[in-house]
């Protein structure tokens, strides 16, 4: 089973050839209104993956809040999602022509969303604590140190880059980063930004995604690069975060680390391949059809 604490957001999406610049207005070719947030994103990619999967987090009273777990409310247990006065989280979500993106996120409800909403039962039944960076950072702290205390496996995508100390990353058995993330981290750090360099600083796994050119891994012992599925890029807004969950889900059953990072890969690049953000995650019989593909 996958604990999930993390975000909960509803992303405004806009569509447009070319990304707005300073002082700049600009005509969107297209809009919608999506669920999404790291947290929420993740967990449902792991759900349908196959993953057993409660969600914590925290929404507002608010209107939002339903778009927020319209999806999540169908796949996990969101019991331990909490109502809050702060509004609930929304991100602004620029899309132009090449499928890059760029986002602003107001975190809203969920910076109050606390670690004490992970009661001792259901920590000591998890298998996965998988965490990100857009809660509040002593809040994940606190549950990174209770996830060790009862070694469940904690995953950490630090993302956003927000600063953490080099203690509290090592006490991770895994911290997931994009070649941003990478940079960032190497430059806390006084290393390279691979995943050997990382790991060999922190004393603890790491994993690297590098966009088109797959993914590395240093960690549980092994040192791991694959390659990425060739698409046509659509939509990047959630590759990550479906990169992220999947992986989870394929080590939630104890598939070795190589496996895990290639089935993630692939159901990252369907999603690539797709618009939208909760809408563009594959299901578990969707990536499994586009991996047989690829060894055939």
């Amino acid at each position: 089973m996958i604990i999930t604490f993390g975000s909960i957001n509803v992303d405004f999406v806009y569509e447009v050839e070319d990304m707005p610049q300073p002082g700049q207005t600009l005509l969107a070719k297209k809009f919608r209104t999506e669920s999404g947030g790291k947290g929420a994103n993740q967990a449902l990619a792991a759900a349908r993956d196959g993953a057993e999967v409660v969600m914590v987090g925290a929404v507002g009273y608010d209107s939002l809040a339903k778009i927020g777990l319209q999806n999540l409310s169908a796949a996990t247990d969101i019991s331990r999602v909490a109502r809050v006065t702060e509004p609930t989280g929304n991100a602004s979500i620029h899309i132009d022509a090449n499928g890059r993106n760029m986002i602003v996120v107001a975190s809203g409800a969920n910076l109050a969303a606390s670690s004490d909403m992970v009661e001792e039962g259901l920590l000591a039944r998890a298998n996965i604590v998988l965490l990100q960076m857009e809660n509040d950072v002593a809040e994940v702290e606190k549950l990174i140190r209770r996830s060790l205390a009862v070694k469940a496996t904690s995953i950490l995508n630090l993302a956003p880059a927000f600063p953490l100390s080099q203690q509290v990353l090592s006490l991770c058995d895994l911290v997931v980063v994009n070649e941003d993330e990478a940079e960032a981290l190497a430059g806390w750090l006084g290393c390279g930004p691979s995943a050997e360099a990382l790991s060999a600083h922190l004393d603890t796994g790491v994993l690297r995604t590098l966009g088109g050119d797959g993914a590395e891994a240093c960690a549980f012992g092994e040192n791991v690069r694959i390659a990425a599925m060739s698409v046509y890029v659509q939509d990047t807004t959630a590759a990550g975060d479906c990169f992220v969950g999947v992986l989870a889900s394929a080590l939630d059953r104890d598939l070795p680390l190589k496996v895990a990072m290639q089935r993630a890969s692939v159901a990252a690049g369907l999603a690539c391949s797709r618009a939208g953000s909760q809408s563009s995650i594959p299901s578990f019989q969707e990536t499994q059809l586009a991996l047989t593909d690829t060894r055939s």
